[in-house]
C-alpha cells in the first residue's frame, strides 16, 4: 500500500492494490494521481456521517474518524483487497478497470454498511485516454455494450475530433469535454500496455476484441459498430485509399520503394490511388516516410467523417498498423494491413501481410520493450527492422489480387 496527500483531499490518501497491480513507473503513478484529481472529492453519501463511497477513480472510500474496520473485496471471486482497521483516511484502489466491488464497513465492531457495485440506472463516465484514433474506434463498442448491460447513462469524455462519430454512431452517449460531477463510476478507457493497474492484462498480449471486454468486465467481446456513410459517393472512378504513415517509422512498410511498386500496380489495374495520411511526410527512427510519388495527395488532418465517407466507397484500403486502418475497418472497407512489428491478433483486419520467416512481432513480445531501442532484437545490425523491410512488393500485390477476387463488386 502507498499513501499520499493532495490538495483536493481533506484526508490522507491510502492506495491499496493486489500483489501484481502496483504501477512501476513514474508515468503510471502520475496517471493514477491525475485520475483521482479529475474525479474530485469522493462524492457518494452512505447515510453514515463522513463515510462516502464512489467508483470514479477506482474504488474510493472516505473513512472518517472512528473505530472503523473496512473490508473491500471482489464480489464475484471473494478475493479480498483490503481488510483492516482504519480511520481518517481516503482509500483508493490502484485497480482502475472494472471490478465488481463489495464494500463492508464496521463501526465499533458492528456491521453498519454494505454496498455491492451496481451501475444500473446510474451515470457512468468513460474517458477515451489520449483520444487515440485506433484505440478509440476499437473500444467504443465495448462502452456501448457496458451501457446496454447495466442500462446506465454514459457520459463520454473525449476531444471534439470524435464528436461526429458519437453523433452518428453512438447517439445514446452524452458527449462531455470536462469530467462530470456526481457520477457513480468512471473508467479511463485505452489500450494500456504496461501498467497493470489500468487494465487486467497488457494490450500487447491481448487479442484486439478482448481488450475492451477485459477492461469493462463484459462476458463477451462487444459487437462492432459499422460506420455507414452519411453522404453519397463523390468520386465516380474506382479508387483505392492508402496510408503509409504510423506513430513511428518502425510500424511502417520499410521495403525500399515498396509503396511505389504497389501504387504503380494499382494504377495499371485502373484505380485512382489516394493517400489519406494526416501528414504529407514524417521523419522518425532514421527514416523519411512520404506520400508515394504516384499517389494522389489527399493528406491532411481532415474531419473523420470526411475520411469515413471516402473509405466507405473505396474499392479497398492498404495501410499499416495505424488508426486509419481501424477507421477503414469500421467503415466496412476491405483493408490490407502491412505489418511486421505486430502479430495478426493485434489489429482487426480482413487481409494481413506479414513475413513470418524473419524476426517479427516484437510489439507483442512481453520480454522486451518494443519502443527502446527502436528495434529491440536487432538494433544497429543489418537485421534492424527486417520484419518490415523483408515484406516484399510481391507479397502485397498477391494480397491485392486476393482482395479483388473476393470483392469483385467494389
Amino acid at each position: 500500500m502507498q499513501s499520499s496527500t493532495s490538495a483536493l483531499n481533506d484526508l490522507p490518501v491510502l492506495y491499496f492494490f493486489s500483489d501484481l497491480r502496483m504501477p512501476h513507473s513514474e508515468d503510471g503513478i502520475g496517471l493514477l494521481v491525475s485520475f483521482n484529481e479529475k474525479a474530485g472529492p469522493v462524492q457518494g453519501e452512505t447515510g453514515i456521517p463522513g463515510l462516502r463511497l464512489d467508483f470514479n477513480a477506482g474504488c474510493r472510500l472516505r473513512v472518517p474518524e472512528g473505530n472503523f474496520h473496512v473490508r473491500i473485496s471482489n464480489n464475484d471471486t471473494e478475493q479480498i483487497f483490503y481488510d483492516m482497521d482504519i480511520q481518517n483516511t481516503i482509500l483508493i484502489s490502484m485497480e482502475q478497470y472494472f471490478i465488481p466491488w463489495k464494500i463492508e464497513v464496521w463501526l465499533d465492531k458492528q456491521l453498519v454498511f454494505v454496498h455491492e457495485y451496481d451501475a444500473t440506472g446510474q451515470r457512468v463516465c468513460c474517458e477515451l485516454l489520449g483520444n487515440v484514433l485506433g484505440d478509440s474506434i476499437l473500444l467504443l463498442p465495448s462502452i456501448l455494450a457496458f451501457q446496454k448491460k447495466w442500462h446506465c447513462e454514459i457520459e463520454l469524455l473525449c476531444g471534439n475530433v470524435f464528436a461526429d462519430i458519437l453523433k452518428n454512431y453512438y447517439p445514446s452517449f452524452h458527449w462531455v469535454t470536462e469530467f462530470p460531477k456526481d457520477t457513480y463510476a468512471s473508467y479511463h478507457v485505452g489500450a494500456c500496455q504496461d501498467e497493470l493497474c489500468f487494465q487486467p492484462d497488457s494490450s500487447r498480449s491481448t487479442p484486439a476484441l478482448d481488450i475492451g471486454r477485459n477492461l469493462l468486465g463484459l462476458l463477451h467481446p462487444a459487437p462492432l459498430v459499422p460506420y455507414t456513410p452519411t453522404k453519397p459517393r463523390q468520386i465516380p472512378e474506382p479508387y483505392v485509399c492508402i496510408a503509409v504513415q504510423a506513430s513511428g517509422a518502425r510500424k511502417c512498410w520499410l521495403y525500399p520503394g515498396g509503396w511505389d511498386v504497389a501504387v504503380a500496380y494499382l494504377k495499371e489495374l485502373g484505380y485512382r490511388v489516394l493517400c489519406i495520411d494526416g501528414e504529407f511526410s514524417q521523419d522518425e527512427d532514421g527514416y523519411h516516410i512520404e506520400k508515394p510519388a504516384g499517389a494522389e495527395d489527399y493528406t491532411g488532418m481532415h474531419p473523420l467523417m470526411e475520411r469515413i465517407n471516402l473509405l466507405a466507397y473505396a474499392s479497398f484500403f492498404i495501410g499499416v498498423s495505424s488508426g486509419l486502418s481501424w477507421l477503414a475497418h469500421a467503415s466496412q472497407c476491405p483493408q490490407i494491413v502491412i505489418s511486421g512489428i505486430t502479430l495478426p491478433y493485434t489489429e482487426l483486419t480482413d487481409y494481413r501481410v506479414i513475413n513470418r520467416q524473419v524476426c517479427h512481432g516484437c510489439f507483442n513480445d512481453m520480454r522486451v520493450n518494443w519502443r527502446t531501442p527502436a528495434c529491440p532484437h536487432h538494433h544497429d545490425t543489418d537485421r534492424m527492422f527486417e520484419c518490415s523491410r523483408k515484406i516484399t512488393p510481391k507479397m502485397v500485390i498477391h494480397m491485392i489480387d486476393c482482395v479483388r477476387a473476393e470483392h469483385p463488386d467494389r
